[in-house]
């Protein structure tokens, strides 16, 4: 039996004519031996009705659609979804609004092998360049970037080491990661650099925007880069030590989450936030709730408690309110089904959240 190729492209909302240059450049190239897969991981619902629309257009792509809308972007577990039961040779993840190279799958196949990833970089377009419909050749190139870029891996050396990393939310740091966990078993990544086989089409970084509507962390991929630093350190090589890995997304639990819950309130002070999340740690939820946190308001009471230095109970910003309880979601909740709204101008943080008990430990 010949080598062959699974190729995974996660998405998210992004602008459908980048998509269809994107695949239109990829499905030529597929073969009995190439699937590709592409997992929209919570884009919205009109955007997905429309992206499903445009890849029954083409032939030989499966589709999987999270109903994940309010989370946080998870690309790794949009990826070992695909990767946990994957049977091809080989393995791929490329972005969704990459534009490939014409050889590009058979150059790839060429170079595959158990022992050795290569990775292939990216050269970036701009703005007005990535609009434009060409020959890949004929595209002008901004500049072409480093480490940046798709990887071909042996499937099976990604499974021995759980997939990847699934803390890692957003965008950064979970490719290099998995290059440094692979070197650590012997597997060597090797960045190609004998021609361009991989453009990079611009687009806006929407998740970036605080005042967007989507789940946002302040600082997160500041925290992936670290935390991927302090794995380096500690030498690690499997993830997902305790958390199961690559689960696909249960329609019927965010059903729930639509109905009627039992609501929580709470308000931003200290004691209050943190007592909730320390009770989601020690105490999983055993069923879905709906909880929300508001910010107090200043009272002219509290204003005078302090004018004659009596004790105010002290309270967190919501923004730090915001980033911690999505950090408990992300270390102890993210396999959960789960809704998650900041609203900035109302200033009221809610979470509806499944209360299925997830085996965590393998």
């Amino acid at each position: 039996m010949s080598d062959s190729i699974t190729i995974v492209i996660p998405n998210r909302n992004r602008n459908l004519e980048t998509v269809g240059r994107s695949l239109s450049s990829i499905v030529p190239q597929l073969d009995d031996s190439t699937k590709l897969v592409v997992v929209d991981y919570g884009s919205s619902e009109s955007y997905q009705s429309d992206l499903e629309s445009l890849i029954n257009s083409f032939t030989s792509i499966q589709l999987i659609l999270c109903p994940t809308q309010g989370q946080l972007f998870h690309k790794t577990r949009a990826i070992n979804m695909v990767l946990k039961d994957c049977t091809t040779t080989y393995f791929m993840v490329l972005d969704m609004d990459c534009i490939v190279h014409p050889n590009f799958i058979k150059k790839a196949m060429e170079l595959a092998s158990e022992n050795t990833v290569y990775n292939f970089p990216y050269g970036f377009l701009k703005e007005e360049e990535s609009k434009k419909l060409k020959a890949f050749g004929e595209y002008n190139i901004d500049f072409i970037g480093g480490l940046t870029g798709s990887a071909i891996f042996n499937t099976q050396k990604l499974q021995d080491l759980n997939g990847f990393d699934e803390f890692y939310h957003n965008w950064g740091a979970e490719d290099a990661d998995m290059f440094d966990r692979l070197e650590r078993i012997g597997v060597a990544t090797v960045l190609y650099q004998e021609e361009l086989l991989l453009l990079h089409q611009w687009h806006e970084k929407n998740y970036r925007n605080p005042k967007s509507k989507q789940a946002f962390h302040s600082h997160l991929e500041k925290v992936n880069h670290e935390y991927y630093r302090l794995s380096r350190k500690r030498n690690t090589t499997k993830a997902n030590l305790n958390h199961q890995w690559g689960l696909l997304c249960d329609p019927n639990e965010y059903e729930v989450l639509k109905d009627s819950l039992e609501t929580w309130h709470f308000e931003n002070y200290r004691q209050e936030v943190e007592s909730l999340f320390v009770s989601l740690v020690e105490h999983p939820l055993n069923k879905p709730v709906k909880i929300k946190i508001s910010k107090v308001s200043k009272s002219i009471k509290g204003g005078f408690k302090k004018l004659i230095n009596k004790s105010v109970k002290p309270i967190l910003s919501m923004e730090e309110v915001n980033d911690r309880l999505l950090e408990l979601v992300v270390l102890h909740y993210r396999n959960r089904a789960y809704t998650y709204e900041y609203d900035r101008q109302l200033e009221h943080i809610q979470l509806a959240i499944h209360g299925g008990r997830i085996k965590e430990v393998i």
